[in-house]
């Protein structure tokens, strides 16, 4: 009997399986606040590196492209700047952890269970909270990719994804088909959930930030679950953020786990 639950969206969360071989690229939890300018100059964030030196102690500073809207008599125009992320890492640089003027981030490729990985978010926020006291959290979110790669995995594509999922992977035309994406963007009971999945060539990903370009074909499933418009009614409490980023990733794996065949969760060193 199939293990597949029927609502992925509002339905309760599924028991978790532990996969012993899960094909995870990595999972990250993002907690968006009202920007904090001073975030961007060295000399203001020392307190926030010193509460999590000992556990993270390589430091970055790294840059990203944002866009800016302006508004002026009814024009919009738009600005590129560049954002300031420091970025600090674990003594094995496995994990990362991400400062903007807008938001902190904690991700791993390496990622061993559930209560780790929010044990590990919380220490991130209670730092936040108390070096650099966020008036407001707009976003809470939790995300992971599962890639499937080799011709053993891609050629029982239909053995292991839901025929939903699969798409014209499992038609005739199948052995021509180089690449093919869907994504879709969803209500669930918490707030929302993006979900994108399909064929990505060689050499490429829809987001290399998350996924780095794999050597072959392979087949991915990328799943952001998240609530945002201030998800905290007041202040910047780490740990119910901390609590609210199990939730969306309790979301995450419902729907992660409507997406998947019973034979994936067996092959990937699920016991059921």
């Amino acid at each position: 009997m199939s293990s597949r639950i029927n609502d992925p969206l509002f339905g309760a969360p599924p028991e978790r399986v532990q996969l012993g071989a899960a094909p995870l690229v990595r999972v990250l939890a993002q907690v968006r606040f009202s920007k904090i300018i001073k975030i961007s100059e060295e000399q203001h964030i020392g307190d926030f590196q010193e509460v999590l030196r000992q556990e993270y102690p390589h430091l970055a500073k790294d840059a990203a492209q944002a866009l800016e809207f302006e508004v002026n008599q009814g024009a919009v125009s738009t600005k590129s700047t560049n954002e300031v992320i420091w970025r600090l890492f674990d003594a094995q640089k496995i994990w990362r952890v991400s400062l903007a003027p807008e938001f902190i981030s904690i991700e791993t490729a390496v990622y061993t269970s559930r209560d780790d990985f929010l044990s590990r978010t919380e220490r991130v926020l209670n730092a936040v909270s108390r070096t650099l006291k966020p008036a407001l959290a707009t976003r809470v979110g939790f995300r992971y990719l599962n890639r499937l790669e080799g011709q053993h995995n891609l050629g029982d594509l239909e053995k292991l994804i839901h025929p939903e999922l699969v798409g014209m992977h499992s038609g005739a035309l199948r052995s021509h088909i180089v690449g093919a994406s869907s994504q879709i963007e969803a209500a669930t009971r918490e707030g929302r959930l993006l979900a994108r999945w399909g064929l990505t060539p060689a050499g490429a990903s829809h987001d290399p930030n998350m996924a780095p370009p794999a050597n072959e074909t392979s087949w991915v499933l990328d799943i952001d679950s998240f609530k945002e418009n201030n998800p905290v009614e007041e202040g910047f409490r780490a740990a119910e953020l901390s609590e609210m980023v199990g939730t969306m990733a309790n979301r995450a794996y419902a729907f992660f786990r409507w997406s998947a065949q019973d034979e994936f969760l067996r092959r990937f060193g699920g016991n059921i």
